[in-house]
């Protein structure tokens, strides 16, 4: 199981980095940003696809096969991030217009849950919160990689890169890329 949380973990900065330049390339003004932006909206609805089938199904291989009993707020991350995967699917597969209706209020959510728990992780003085059980603490963090990298942070880093990629590479179409 090392190995593969070792791969979630190198995954989840090939996502912030992504995140980062994507953000970058929204804000920052140059001369052939048009061109590079129209390249990024022709991956952009597959590549939101990608990460959210990916963590769901990386969220049930820590859970089923890792055997990390999910905690109060990992399950609400996961009532945003499920949903997520299967909305921005059928939005894809159907051309759907106006997806960002459904996706951008579930990833914002999700954002904040997962900042919310990551919180919970690292200030000392929330690990008492109220909303976690003693069977399983939403306070204990039971991955941890490069010294940042938690459940939290993977989910938050997904449901960020999808906000990025939903708000910022909008099609003429009004589609995911």
């Amino acid at each position: 199981m090392a190995s593969v949380l070792s791969l979630f973990a190198w995954g989840v900065l090939l996502i912030n980095t992504l995140m980062l330049a994507l953000f970058a390339l929204v804000v920052v003004r140059y001369r052939r940003k048009t061109q590079a932006i129209n390249r990024v909206r022709l991956i952009a609805g597959p590549l939101s696809i990608l990460v959210t089938v990916g963590a769901t199904l990386g969220s049930l291989y820590l859970s089923e096969f890792g055997e990390l009993s999910p905690c109060r707020w990992c399950w609400i991350q996961r009532v945003f991030m499920y949903p997520l995967a299967v909305v921005l699917v059928i939005a894809w597969l159907t051309r759907d217009r106006h997806v960002r209706r459904y996706a951008v209020p579930l990833s914002l959510m999700g954002v904040a849950a997962s900042i919310w728990h990551y919180l919970l992780q690292h200030v000392p003085s929330l690990s008492d919160a109220k909303s976690c059980s003693l069977t399983t603490p939403c306070s204990v963090t039971y991955i941890e990689k490069f010294g940042f990298i938690t459940i939290p942070w993977m989910a938050g880093s997904v449901f960020a890169l999808v906000l990025i990629l939903l708000i910022g590479f909008r099609s003429r179409e009004g589609r995911i890329g």
